[in-house]
């Protein structure tokens, strides 16, 4: 009797057991690691192992299970020659996801934990189509100006892809993109600072050109804003008179030369209300002076018409 006692408690026991494994609730002490660890969830024990355990679900296409297992074995194996291709294989099991960022940080963790990877060319492609995915996404406004946290991380994906491969395929590529992302964001020091790296780094560029009107628009779109000098105003100028003297393609031409009629009228502008505060100080002599300046060096301007009638008109006080 007590024998068949013995035998239906084991029985009850193992199927306890089991049906806690099942429900994820069966945990043993680790005296190493001095805790409750749940062997589904243990690292095996070798890296083979392991490695084999995550791509199966990665073919199952449990793919977030899958990032888990991968960076379980980089985690608990780094040093080993699978570590690499686990910490790529994460990346991909979290763009599978859609978890984008998740999967930039665990390939460029690829490129700065393992910068001997055979996957480093297909990594930086996939960083830069990322990062694409993210500078296209629609922001959010305040006064005109984007709220975006997409575009700060493109910015920093960019940034990441030039210092990995400088004389890569995407560095280039990835600048002017860059330069695109601070140009919405109204950082245009920063882009202007792109757009020169371009010119000057990658000569031989298919964007170098490109580079040169973008750089004289960007400072032109800074001239525009209150904050920037009127020194930003002049480089502008200066730019847009090569570009329309040097261009061999009508539009661009045109594009430049419709900056540049824009341009003139903010100096112009900037000239007329020196001469005007001269003129409301009854000092008309000064004001004359910059009036002058403005039909001069704006001549067939609505602007410089205004300013020669105002010349006429304070000579008669000048006389009085």
């Amino acid at each position: 009797m007590a024998k068949k006692i013995c035998i239906i408690l084991i029985v009850v026991i193992a199927s306890a057991l089991l049906q806690a494994s099942d429900a994820d609730a069966f945990w043993l002490w680790n005296p190493k690691a001095k805790t409750m660890l749940n062997p589904k969830y243990a690292v095996k024990d070798t890296p083979q192992e392991q490695f084999a355990w995550a791509m199966r679900f990665y073919k199952e296409g449990d793919f977030q299970r899958a990032a888990d297992e991968f960076v379980r074995l980089t985690d608990n194996y780094k040093d080993s020659k699978l570590a690499p291709e686990s910490q790529y294989y994460a990346g991909r099991s979290y763009e599978e996801l859609g978890k984008y960022y998740f999967a930039f940080q665990h390939y460029q963790k690829t490129l700065d934990d393992y910068p001997y990877t055979k996957r480093m060319e297909e990594i930086i492609k996939r960083e830069y189509n990322i990062a694409n995915i993210f500078q296209s996404k629609d922001s959010p406004k305040l006064m005109e100006m984007e709220l975006s946290v997409s575009l700060d991380r493109a910015i920093i994906m960019y940034k990441k892809i030039v210092d990995n491969s400088p004389f890569g395929e995407y560095a280039d590529k990835s600048l002017f993109n860059m330069a695109e992302c601070y140009r919405r964001l109204r950082k245009y020091d920063d882009a202007i600072e792109a757009y020169e790296r371009i010119v000057n780094d990658y000569p031989q560029s298919e964007l170098a050109s490109e580079s040169k009107y973008q750089l004289a628009y960007a400072r032109y779109e800074a001239s525009l804003d209150p904050e920037y000098d009127q020194e930003t105003t002049e480089e502008a100028l200066r730019e847009f008179r090569q570009i329309s003297r040097t261009t061999a393609v009508p539009a661009v031409a045109e594009e430049a030369e419709a900056a540049l009629k824009e341009l003139r009228s903010k100096k112009a502008d900037s000239a007329v209300k020196i001469a005007e505060f001269y003129e409301r100080q009854k000092k008309y002599q000064s004001a004359i002076i910059y009036y002058k300046d403005v039909v001069s060096k704006f001549p067939g301007t609505e602007v410089s018409q205004e300013a020669q009638a105002k010349i006429d008109y304070l000579k008669t006080k000048v006389k009085n």
